[in-house]
């Protein structure tokens, strides 16, 4: 059936998908895949089309359309959609050497970008967050990281290591090897993504009507 508002009907669909294909996904040992698989659909195809400058103009002036704006401002961790559920395990940093030797990934202050030290999700806003996430879907940017933060082939993913291009100075845009880093568990990436459509999902048509009348 064609949705009465695509931007809120869409991810609840997603979220059925969800239910019917995760238990597989799981039982073949795909989680990291069938993450990405659903994030092309649940994150970025609803976080394009809410932009301002979209064609569509469906979600312009409704109440979604500013709960989002409110959304980019908050810090990651006290985001909307978050609710009373956990944060899970999420990192934020840099990268500024060759993103292709992820062992050797390091930011500006020369620690590892995955270790702790590095790591400054806590003061991320919502929207450092999401567009580091779009963007890195969105040019393919993804790595699979083991346990320990590594990418060793044939080890068992852990982690999901989201880049996205991110020059400040003249001399980074001329070495164009610095990065904005997301670094977050499968699993809680897969629950973020149904937190997210589910949030999206609560701005139905109906709750609107009811509030206006």
């Amino acid at each position: 059936m064609i949705p009465h508002r695509f931007n809120v009907e869409y991810p609840q669909r997603c979220l059925a998908l969800l239910g019917a294909m995760e238990p597989e996904a799981r039982n073949q040992d795909l989680l990291a895949s069938f993450s990405l698989l659903a994030a092309a659909s649940v994150l970025v195809i609803p976080f394009e089309r809410l932009k301002e400058s979209h064609p569509f103009e469906q979600d312009r002036g409704t109440r979604l359309a500013a709960a989002i704006r409110k959304l980019k401002k908050q810090r990651w961790s006290e985001a909307s959609f978050w609710k009373e559920h956990g944060l899970g395990e999420w990192k934020f940093s840099r990268i500024v050497n060759d993103p292709n030797q992820v062992a050797e990934w390091t930011d500006a202050n020369g620690r590892r970008s995955f270790s702790p030290e590095a790591n400054d999700i806590e003061r991320r806003t919502a929207d450092d967050v999401l567009r580091v996430l779009r963007n890195a879907l969105a040019h393919g940017n993804v790595v699979y990281l083991d346990e320990a933060g590594y990418e060793r082939a044939g080890a068992p993913v852990r982690y999901l290591a989201f880049l996205s291009r991110y020059e400040e100075t003249k001399e980074e845009r001329e070495r164009a090897e610095t990065y904005r880093l997301v670094v977050v568990s499968d699993k809680d990436f897969l629950a973020f993504l149904r937190h997210w459509a589910g949030w999206l999902a609560s701005f139905a048509p109906d709750s609107e009507l009811n509030e206006a009348s």
